[in-house]
Order: C-alpha cells, then structure tokens, then sequence
C-alpha cells in the first residue's frame, strides 16, 4: 500500500538495546544463551511479547498477554527453530495451538528458513533468504506505521533497508536492518527488524475501513 500517515510513538517493553554489527560469533560467551543468528546453538532462545494498536487515531499499545519463545532445536542433521507460547499466554485459553517447529540452515551471509508458513515471526516474508550482510545503499526512515524511504514512501518490495535510529517508546535502535517483502496475496504491510545477533521486531500492517490501520506484531524482550 502506498498510503503515508502522521508520525505517533508506540510503546513496547522490548529489550535495551546496541549498535548492529557483523563481528564473527561473540566472545561473550552468552551467558543468558540468546538466539544469535550468528553463532546459532542447540538450546539458545528469544521470548518475544505479542502487541497491537491501530493508527493514525491511537497511539496506545495493548499487550495481550501472550508470549512467543523462539528456541533453537535439533532437527534432522541440522538445526530448526521452535515457536511455542508460554503457559500463561491467554490465547491457549482460547485455541489449541501447536507448538511450530521449522528449518534453519545458517551460512555466511545469510540465514535460509525454507518452510516458514507456521512461523508467527516469518510468516509473512516472502523470500526463504534472510540477509545478514549490511546492505549498502537504502537508507529508510521512521513514519507512523509505516518504515519509510526518504521520500516518505512506505518501504515496500524485496530490498534490504537499513534504518538508524528507529525510536519505539523509550527506545532507540541504531543500525538495524529492515526486509518487507510480502506476497501480494497477503493484502498487508510487514517488517522485519534485526541485525546480525538478533530479530527485536517482527510486524504487520493491514488497512481497516475509514483508512484506520491495524498494527500487530511481536517484540523482542529480554532473557531474565
């Protein structure tokens, strides 16, 4: 869609967060044991906090209650991705959901996620590829609900963006990287935001009669 609306601020309870950077594997040891997109291990995980508001007439997040872990798991002879929702998610009070379980095949550059549809993260992202290196030469901007190129057009199509800073509440990201690329059959917006150690948000957009949209998505938030 190619509708640009007014700037509002969304609140999240997201985790703090750093410049990106593409250092090899971290020294860090990883004492809280993260999903790092690039040092991927059996046993790493992300809890991800389920949100939603509508624009451009609310600046309001609501929190549903729902948790999303991403873990990483052992699959086959190599490495898969686990979404389950934590006990106490209100949405297990209202259907039976199945935890998804799907491929990963991280390579230098790049993470192949080839069987994605039950994904509640990726499911939207139309390419198996998500690209890790730095992209080079879009650089986006923050609109209301939209990320958005310098012109104020919403980011939309097959290219890697780049956004810096990105302000959610309290919060600014630098250097981030940024993928929308949805099939046209889904009728909606979406983006992925992440750098090379982590996913923090994962959103969709669709538009509502009375030019309303509605913004839902999952924040990353932080390991105890």
């Amino acid at each position: 869609m190619k509708t640009s609306i007014s700037l509002i601020t969304v609140t999240l309870m997201l985790a703090s967060c750093a410049s990106d950077d593409d250092q090899q594997p971290s020294q860090d040891h990883n004492l809280k044991n993260e999903l790092r997109w690039n040092d991927l291990r059996v046993g790493q995980s992300n809890r991800f906090i389920a949100f939603r508001t509508s624009c451009p007439t609310s600046g309001n997040i609501e929190y549903t209650g729902d948790t999303l872990l991403l873990e990483v798991v052992s699959q086959g002879e190599g490495l898969g991705l686990r979404e389950s929702y934590t006990a106490g998610s209100p949405i297990l009070l209202l259907i039976d959901i199945i935890p998804a379980i799907y491929p990963v095949i991280p390579e230098n550059d790049y993470l192949l996620l080839p069987e994605r549809n039950s994904s509640q993260l990726f499911f939207f992202f139309g390419n198996d590829t998500l690209p890790m290196q730095k992209p080079s030469n879009i650089n986006l901007q923050q609109g209301s609900c939209f990320i958005e190129y310098s012109n104020g057009d919403p980011f939309i199509g097959e290219e890697i963006g780049r956004i810096s800073p990105y302000s959610i509440g309290d919060k600014q990201y630098f250097d981030k990287r940024v993928v929308s690329c949805v099939p046209p059959f889904l009728n909606l917006d979406a983006y992925l935001v992440f750098d090379s150690k982590q996913l923090h948000i994962s959103m969709t957009i669709s538009a509502d009669p009375g030019a309303i949209f509605n913004v839902s998505g999952f924040g990353l938030i932080a390991n105890d």
